[in-house]
């Protein structure tokens, strides 16, 4: 694969997984803020679990990279 499809999957996934982390982490703020009975930060929240989402998903997949046999 060469590098420029390389960084545009990279990208891709980046941004897929960026939007599912603030998704959930809204969700959950939400969900928090009730059992609690407390108004949310969004914003914090939001900006959080992107952070936090995206960089899981790039440990992950820079670990799992370097273990794939079949990219001799």
């Amino acid at each position: 694969m060469d590098k420029e499809m390389f960084r545009v999957k990279l990208l891709e996934a980046n941004i897929g997984g960026g939007v599912i982390a603030l998704i959930l982490g809204e969700i959950l703020a939400y969900i928090d803020s009730q059992l609690e009975t407390m108004t949310p930060d969004y914003l914090l929240t939001g900006i959080l679990a992107v952070v936090f989402g995206l960089v899981a998903a790039n440990c992950v997949y820079f670990i799992t990279r370097k273990a794939d046999p079949s990219r001799n």
